[in-house]
């Protein structure tokens, strides 16, 4: 699957857990876009009138997702988006909304999106609960919510721990062992998959849904 990944000058840090250099690194580039493969192969071929960008980070997965839908919102708790407005005029993105939120919060109108993609997000947000809440609030009745999502695992923690010098504790809380209960607890669940098929279910690394209200 083709995927358009920006050349790193075109991007920059924009906070702690922002690891954007990571996929330009090797090994680890392969596990981080991992879950951009997965994305996109849950959105298969469908084109959204509005997509958001939860949680959007450096902005990487951004000239993507433009290709798959008509206006392209992102948000973030971040203020860092100058290089983002540059980032997007180099893939000729016009139709665009970048806005410094919080997704457990936001200004959206109800209903407002036919799609919301989080790649890694939901396993920082303080209340997921409230984030939940708010994701629900925000869709279309018709409208999608794809995920992914980290579970805990001693594969992941090596990594984690290698590249960013911090105990997986430190990064992500206790939230990766109960964040995929609570999702399919308040969500249709659509299609959900793991990162090892075979063995997925039982040692779980990154698990990815594909959700409705």
């Amino acid at each position: 699957m083709k995927m358009i990944i920006p050349d790193k000058s075109l991007l920059n840090k924009t906070g702690e857990v922002d690891y954007f250099d990571w996929n330009y690194k090797f090994p680890i580039k392969h596990i981080q876009l991992y879950r951009f493969r997965r994305i996109l192969e849950m959105m298969g071929k469908d084109h959204y009138p509005t997509l958001l960008e939860a949680g959007t980070g450096s902005g990487i997965f951004l000239p993507e997702l433009s290709q798959h839908c008509d206006k392209l919102y992102a948000c973030d708790i971040h203020s860092n988006f100058d290089h983002m407005h540059e980032l997007l005029k180099t893939y000729n993105v016009k139709d665009y909304s970048l806005s410094t939120q919080s997704i457990e919060k936001t200004t959206y109108p109800d209903k407002s999106f036919d799609a919301v993609i989080a790649v890694s997000v939901l396993e920082f947000v303080k209340d997921i609960p409230a984030a939940i809440k708010e994701l629900k609030r925000i869709m279309k009745p018709d409208g999608v919510f794809i995920t992914i999502c980290p579970m805990k695992s001693r594969f992941l923690d090596f990594f984690v721990s290698l590249y960013s010098s911090k105990k997986p504790e430190e990064e992500f809380g206790e939230s990766r062992t109960f964040v995929g209960s609570v999702l399919e607890q308040n969500f249709t669940v659509v299609k959900k998959g793991y990162m090892v098929p075979l063995i997925g279910r039982l040692f779980p690394v990154y698990t990815h849904y594909k959700l409705k209200k």
